[in-house]
């Protein structure tokens, strides 16, 4: 993603003490939002009543805001603040300043009171432009809303859907389909899975023999034969064409049981190359990997399950069939490829030790989902524990607290199995996304 762009305007009122304070308060602010890498746009004026705001307002339609920054430079009345609520309609930041006859923070308080009456989430933020937290917090939220704005924009693939069948409802979808993409914004597209499968038995050994030989760099220790590692390479060029065809952004694609190993080796591949392909048509967990990629513009997610606790060390001991990028083991020679199904592969993953994580999981329905926003950190496996795992995916994540009672926490508030492993702390900006989008956030606690 690019640098987010926020739109910076000072409202204050002739009524009110501390109004002389507002063009050095600008551009302190400007200042301290640029130095953490944002792109700012300023107003072209201060905000004294409505015609300055609508001003302002016609000035920032044309700039393709992320969020909106206001600085409350004093008291100011709620119908001016409305029309930048209204107008803009997009994540908005008030900021507030540490001078008490101006009533700036008070300001803030009663009129998010009025915003929260009418369902509008906002953030806000108080100090002076050289304070570091306040131009932190901001950043944040301007992250939080580029995220939101690229999942409402997102084409999402699921791969082998449903057969012609209905109960009540739409046809070849579902109603928690619908429900999903009224609620996030993403749109699903429907794919058969013969479409990748007789897309790969058109391409020819000759052209799968060069694709595997450069792909043969970043891949691991390879216990397929040769037949299956070339039918492998064949599903990851036909899987990109299919890519490139729907021009998607993501893909959640069936595997088990039908297709054990068909689509694992490709994903592993993708993941590297920045492009999402989710092994069990899990679409929730395939939209959340992509916040967390986009927040931390780039990399790759694990996604496994529970497979052990440890109270002793507090580790959950996370494993899946084995989909995961190999950027993520501690280095090649690491990674094994298996046979799995028919003419299948799995990729056996040991995540590396991480400082930070960022762990993740979805679940809900009819507009309610709850995310889990939590960190941790990743403690590097031995080869014996990965090969005691089934040499498949396994994380060893630390948490803070009992491993037991977190897997009780998970269950008590009703999530998911999955859970997506992200490398980096982004809890403050998924934390900001389910604000701004109505989610209700799941920690350990």
């Amino acid at each position: 993603m690019n640098q987010p762009k926020v739109g910076v305007v000072g409202v204050t009122c002739r009524f009110e003490s501390g109004g002389q304070r507002a063009e050095e308060l600008i551009n302190g602010v400007k200042n301290a939002l640029s130095s953490q890498g944002l792109e700012v746009v300023c107003a072209d004026k201060v905000a004294w009543d409505a015609a300055d705001a609508v001003d302002v307002c016609r000035q920032f339609k044309k700039e393709d805001l992320d969020a909106l920054v206001i600085v409350e430079v004093t008291w100011i009345m709620d119908s001016m603040q409305y029309i930048f609520m209204n107008e803009l309609q997009i994540p908005t930041i008030f900021w507030a300043v540490p001078y008490t006859e101006t009533f700036s923070i008070g300001c803030v308080q009663h009129f998010g009171s009025i915003l929260k009456g009418q369902g509008i989430e906002y953030e806000y933020v108080y100090g002076l432009p050289e304070d570091e937290a306040p131009a932190g917090r901001v950043k944040a939220a301007a992250q939080a809303s580029q995220v939101i704005r690229a999942v409402k924009g997102m084409r999402l693939a699921l791969v082998g859907p449903r057969q012609t069948w209905r109960v009540a409802g739409p046809q070849d979808m579902s109603a928690e389909e619908w429900e999903f993409s009224k609620k996030f914004g993403v749109t699903l597209i429907h794919i058969e899975m013969s479409e990748i499968t007789e897309g790969a038995d058109k391409i020819s050994d000759e052209e799968a023999e060069k694709t595997l030989n450069c792909l043969s760099k970043r891949t691991g220790k390879v216990l397929a034969d040769k037949e299956t590692m070339l039918y492998m390479a064949k599903v990851y060029l036909s899987t990109k064409k299919v890519i490139e065809r729907y021009s998607l952004d993501a893909m959640a694609a069936e595997c088990y049981p039908m297709y054990s190993g068909l689509m694992n080796l490709t994903s592993s591949w993708l993941a590297d190359e920045g492009m999402i392909v989710d092994t069990e048509g899990d679409i929730g967990h395939t939209m959340v990997m992509y916040m967390l990629n986009l927040a931390a513009k780039g990399g790759a997610c694990a996604l496994g399950e529970v497979g052990s606790m440890d109270d002793v060390n507090d580790i959950l001991a996370l494993a899946h069939e084995g989909s995961t990028a190999h950027s993520l083991a501690e280095s090649i020679d690491k990674v094994q490829i298996s046979p799995s199904g028919e003419k299948g592969t799995f990729v056996g993953v040991p995540l590396k030790g991480m400082e930070s994580v960022t762990v993740s999981s979805i679940v809900g329905n009819r507009g309610q989902y709850k995310l889990l926003v939590e960190k941790a950190d990743v403690e590097a496996a031995t080869h014996e524990e990965w090969v005691e795992g089934g040499e498949k995916l396994l994380v060893k994540l630390h948490v803070s607290g009992k491993a037991s009672q977190v897997v009780n926490t998970l269950m008590e508030k009703g999530m998911d199995h999955h859970l997506l492993v992200k490398e980096g702390d982004y809890t403050d900006v998924m934390s900001l996304v389910c604000k701004f989008m109505g989610i209700e956030k799941v920690t350990f606690c």
